[in-house]
Order: C-alpha cells, then sequence, then structure tokens
C-alpha cells in the first residue's frame, strides 16, 4: 500500500475595522505600541466573560458600529487595561467596564492572534528527512482506548509526523471504529462505515485491486476527503505487502525551491477528479493539487505564492520575525490533493484569475494548461519517489496505521 497523508490544520480568520483605534500601552517589545480596532477590543473580553452555556454574551453584530472607548485606564497592580464605552452592545449599561489582561493584548501584538478558550499553539509540522521518523512510536491499543494521554499524544504525532500506529488491536471489526473514535466521529461513504481492503480477482474499484497504484491521497473525489484515515491488518500476506509512506508537504516544499513556477501551477491549475464505475455511483469534484489558505496580507490579494512569499519576508523582518521559511510554506499548505489514480480528464474552467483565454481558442487553452500541469505533477513525482524519503513498514495482524 502506498499512501500520502497529514492532518490538516483548521483555521478560521477573523476581520474587525472601526474609524477611531484604541492605542494600548506601551509593552517594551519589537513594537513600541499596540492599536487596536474598537470592535476588535470590545469583542476581547469574549474570551472570557461567556454565559453558562460557553457561549458569548452577545453576538459580534451586536456591537454598534458607533461604538467608542469612552475611558482607557491601565491598572498596574493587576497588570491590566480598563475601558468604559459610549454606545456598547445591547444589555450593557453606561457603568460597564471591560477588562483586558496585559499578557492577552502583549500576545496579540506579537503573534497577531487572539487567545482564547481552547487555543492552544499548534506543534510545527516535521519535515520528513533521508532518516524519516527516527522517533515514531507506537501506541498499545489497550493504553489507547483507556488512557486520554495516548489520544493526545498520538493526534500530537500526526499533526507533526503524519503518521501513526497502534499495536496489538483485537482481530474484529469493529475494532477500527473503535480507534477512530477516540479522535473523532467516523465519516460514512459509499464504501460503508468501514469496508475490507483486499485483492479479488477483476476487482472494479481500488480497496480490490493488486494492482500498484503508486503514491497517492484517497477520496479524492470527494469535496471534503476524510482528514484522518486508518488502515487495520487483520491478516496479512506471506510474501511482500509492506505498506510505504512519502511525505507530501517535504516534496511540495523541496519543488518551490526547485521550480518555483511549477509550484505555482501545481497550486493554481484546478484538475478533475473522479470516481465512475458501471451501475455504481458517480463522484466528481475539482480542485487544485496543492490547496493553498488565502494568500493575503492586510487589504492585498495575491495570486502568486512567489510574490506573497517575498511581501510576507520583508514585512515579517520589519516586524521582528523571522521571514518566510520552509514552515511557514507549509503552514500556508492546507491540503495536497496526489492521486494519479482518481484523475479525471482534463477541462478548462472559466475563473479569470487562473486562465486567460482571450486570446486563445477553447482547445489551445487546454493544451496549454495539460502541458504545464504534467511538467510540474511530473518533477513532483520524481521527487515523491526518492528512495531515502520513503518510510516503509510491513504491518502484521494487529497493526493498525492512521495517517
Amino acid at each position: 500500500m502506498h499512501a500520502i497523508a497529514r492532518l490538516p490544520l483548521v483555521r478560521t480568520t477573523h476581520l474587525y475595522r472601526e474609524q477611531k483605534p484604541i492605542k494600548g500601552p506601551n509593552f517594551n517589545r519589537q513594537h513600541d505600541s499596540g492599536v487596536f480596532p474598537t470592535a476588535f477590543a470590545r469583542l476581547l473580553p469574549l474570551s472570557v466573560v461567556r454565559t453558562r452555556v460557553n457561549i458569548p454574551a452577545f453576538s459580534t453584530a451586536d456591537i454598534p458600529a458607533n461604538i467608542q472607548a469612552r475611558s482607557v485606564e491601565i491598572d498596574s497592580a493587576s497588570e491590566s487595561v480598563n475601558i468604559k464605552w459610549d454606545n456598547d452592545a445591547p444589555g450593557y449599561g453606561q457603568d460597564h467596564t471591560s477588562n483586558l489582561s496585559m499578557a492577552s493584548l502583549r500576545e496579540i501584538v506579537d503573534s497577531g492572534s487572539l487567545p482564547g478558550l481552547g487555543r492552544d499553539k499548534h506543534a510545527a509540522q516535521v519535515l520528513w528527512t533521508t532518516d524519516p521518523l527516527p522517533n515514531l512510536r507506537d501506541f498499545d491499543y489497550d493504553e489507547y482506548i483507556k488512557n486520554d494521554e495516548e489520544v493526545y499524544k498520538l493526534t500530537h504525532q500526526l499533526r507533526t509526523d503524519g503518521l501513526a500506529f497502534v499495536t496489538n488491536v483485537p482481530s474484529k471489526v469493529e475494532s477500527l471504529a473503535t480507534i477512530a473514535e477516540r479522535i473523532g466521529p467516523v465519516q460514512d461513504t459509499f464504501y460503508g462505515r468501514t469496508w475490507d481492503v483486499r485483492t479479488v480477482p477483476q476487482a472494479i474499484n481500488a480497496a480490490y485491486t493488486s494492482a500498484d497504484m503508486g503514491f497517492h491521497t484517497d477520496l479524492l473525489y470527494f469535496q471534503n476527503p476524510p482528514h484522518v484515515q486508518l488502515l487495520h491488518c487483520i491478516q496479512s500476506a506471506s510474501k511482500g505487502g509492506a505498506s510505504v509512506f512519502a511525505d507530501a508537504y517535504k516534496s511540495a516544499v523541496d519543488l518551490f525551491h526547485l521550480d518555483p513556477e511549477a509550484f505555482e501551477t501545481l497550486a493554481t491549475v484546478p484538475v478533475n477528479y473522479h470516481y465512475n464505475h458501471p451501475n455504481d455511483n458517480v463522484y466528481r469534484t475539482t480542485k487544485p493539487f496543492i490547496d493553498l489558505r488565502p494568500l493575503q496580507i492586510g487589504e492585498k490579494v495575491y495570486t502568486r505564492v512567489q510574490d506573497y512569499a517575498q511581501d510576507y519576508h520583508e514585512l515579517n523582518i520589519k516586524n521582528g520575525g523571522s521571514g518566510w521559511s520552509d514552515s511557514v510554506l507549509v503552514e500556508h499548505m492546507l491540503k495536497i490533493n496526489w492521486g494519479p489514480p482518481f484523475l479525471a480528464p482534463f477541462s478548462n474552467h472559466r475563473d479569470p484569475l487562473i486562465e486567460n483565454k482571450c486570446d486563445q481558442s477553447p482547445l489551445s487553452a487546454l493544451n496549454d494548461k495539460i502541458d504545464a500541469w504534467h511538467a510540474a505533477a511530473f518533477k513532483f513525482n520524481a521527487l515523491l519517489q526518492r528512495s531515502e524519503y520513503l518510510f516503509e513498514r510491513k504491518m502484521n495482524p494487529g497493526d493498525c496505521v492512521v495517517f
């Protein structure tokens, strides 16, 4: 079996604007002071002031457009800032005071992130090296089921390394779902809640074929493929049967350095994926091979990663950061949709940000698209196949891989 996968990071972006910002105190950091939009400052206490059912006391949209800070006072003893408001949110009178901790404000100034309940700093994804996963650990089934800390460690390892193995798993069909449900709900598919991966004569889908499908991410014909997959070995062949894994993020980063234009092509050109078999369901979706998070700095939206990386680097260095790096690039890659077995025929996509066909015939535009994508995909595949970066393991009965 070949597979490439990594648990993606879910990100939520909040934008708040106001005409009259609030200038914060001197934090004695790289920045002399912090300037916060009024509505943003009004929202900060929501991270600590919540109702009994753990939801904010009022809706973000309830904040009046003309809210203003009437007074801002620093309480040195408690290391906090007290703000009184004019035109406050509904339900709050003139005597209401918002109390903001200096520590939270410093964190926002330094990182640009809003502190709040459940906001932990994610561990960085570790790109595989020529000695891939030297510290990869296995997880005993019984300990994993009984101990929440083991679940945390496994999901943390998924985040950093993209791979984890559970051993001594009972040879029962329901054991796989039991492991999965310690992480989250199982996503049902047309295969069923769980299904067998076995070799059958004249197989009609990928789960039953003995053919080498190469490295791939499964179920790419879904609009939202499952983020985590599990494979439980109940019975193994006496010969062969090794599972081989590759780090698609490592290959993508190396491609960005080797041929930035090829990376741009794979990040911007949409391709079609499908599942289409006689007398069965038809699934089809379109997405780029490299799925990036929005590239935006302030009001400026970027369509090229290279341009974004250059401006990001300069601005980050100016603000005391370390600039653009491989880890920053990885954080901007939400998903990698590498699935040659599931590719559907190419087609034009009439998105002016992606293809400009004003001076081209449809056939010419399609040919240019295919040529550019094929050349870029060829280079990526060569990087993916480098034997020194592969992780191989023959799974024994009772082993379960989570990826």
